[in-house]
């Protein structure tokens, strides 16, 4: 570059440009001299910006660093904050009670269904009960932090774990009545019976050979799979005397809320179109790795006050009070699916 300035200052020089008293030689070494300053003061520019961005990206690292420090401290301030009011509700044992589980069970954060699942107790397991809290769950301790557990399902009586087909307590005084009850027979349903479900709707579909009814029911399926799959398939052929009974939640038992808006919005639709709507409880549950006896009861309490236009069938406190057999912790025997299925039938 520097020789491309000087052969032109060479050429205008030539041309007769510039003060014409200096020599060739007197231009061509200010020219040179001219050059030289110009690429200094292109360097220090260059290096003076490349400072001044360099200072910015350190400015700007520190502050999103420290930033970062304080968002960290707040949100430690408020899990203490937290956990202190959690611990300022809570009494105290003298000395550790040795509990066990009466069913598979979730432990919380704080000690209600509103703080989220830290840990799980098997049925029969034995934990450390440090305190209790006013809402009446126990305390007790998850790798040294205080956790909770509902007091309905901790007892200081061991469980026994059935073998083969579970049982649960309430029902096994029935069955000891009758060793080889009368299996029992399906009625038949009314006619424009729609029956909705999950994996339970689809063994007792088995169980009771149809029983007049039509079935929209799938294995292990949610909330989304009902709104977006089984409605719309339904949904035409909704009218007058149809009667749509829906089998839901054990599988998402903490969509209630969900279930509770959409079965409003639909029942009421199909209401003008002269149908009525009825929801299931969600029926009992033993040890699984899905679902949570606590969980269910939680759906239960919270949906049928909550209903409008919908009709509640609580087939759960039934089979509580005159028995039931889980075969795996979930799904029940063929006569259990057949006394639930009655149950529905006889209440439409």
């Amino acid at each position: 570059m520097k020789k491309s300035i000087v052969l032109l200052a060479f050429c205008l020089l030539l041309a007769g440009c510039g003060n014409t008293s200096q020599t060739t030689a007197e231009m061509v070494s200010e020219t040179e001299t001219a050059v030289i300053n110009a690429e200094e003061a292109n360097i220090v520019d260059e290096s003076a910006e490349q400072v001044v961005l360099e200072t910015l990206t350190e400015e700007t690292e520190g502050e999103t660093t420290l930033e970062n420090i304080e968002e960290t401290m707040v949100e430690e301030e408020t899990t203490e904050e937290t956990l202190k009011e959690v611990t300022e509700k809570i009494t105290a044992f003298d000395a550790p009670k040795t509990m066990y589980a009466t069913h598979a069970l979730n432990v919380r954060r704080g000690p209600s269904t509103d703080y989220e699942v830290v840990s799980h107790l098997k049925m029969a397991q034995a934990v450390e009960v440090t305190g209790q809290a006013e809402t009446g769950w126990y305390q007790l301790l998850v790798d040294g932090v205080p956790a909770y557990a509902s007091n309905s399902y901790l007892s200081e009586t061991k469980v026994e774990i059935p073998v083969a087909t579970p049982v649960q307590p309430e029902a096994a005084a029935v069955v000891a009545q009758s060793a080889e009850p009368a299996a029992p027979t399906a009625t038949v349903a009314p006619a424009g019976v729609i029956m909705v479900g999950d994996s339970r709707c689809v063994q007792m579909q088995a169980a009771v050979g149809g029983g007049g009814c039509s079935w929209i029911c799938e294995n292990s399926k949610e909330y989304t799979w009902f709104s977006e799959i089984a409605i719309p398939r339904f949904d035409p052929y909704v009218g007058k005397g149809t009667k749509v009974v829906i089998n839901m939640g054990v599988n998402d038992p903490d969509h209630y809320n969900q279930y509770i808006e959409l079965v409003n919005a639909k029942a009421a639709e199909w209401a003008q179109r002269g149908a009525k709507t009825y929801f299931v409880s969600v029926n009992p549950v033993w040890e699984n790795p899905y679902t949570a006896q606590e969980e269910v009861d939680t759906f239960n309490a919270n949906v049928p006050g909550r209903l409008v236009g919908v009709t509640w069938i609580d087939t759960s406190s039934w089979l509580t009070t005159n028995g039931y057999r889980l075969v795996d912790g979930l799904h029940y025997d063929d006569p259990t699916y057949v006394n639930i299925f009655n149950l529905i039938m006889g209440s439409l």
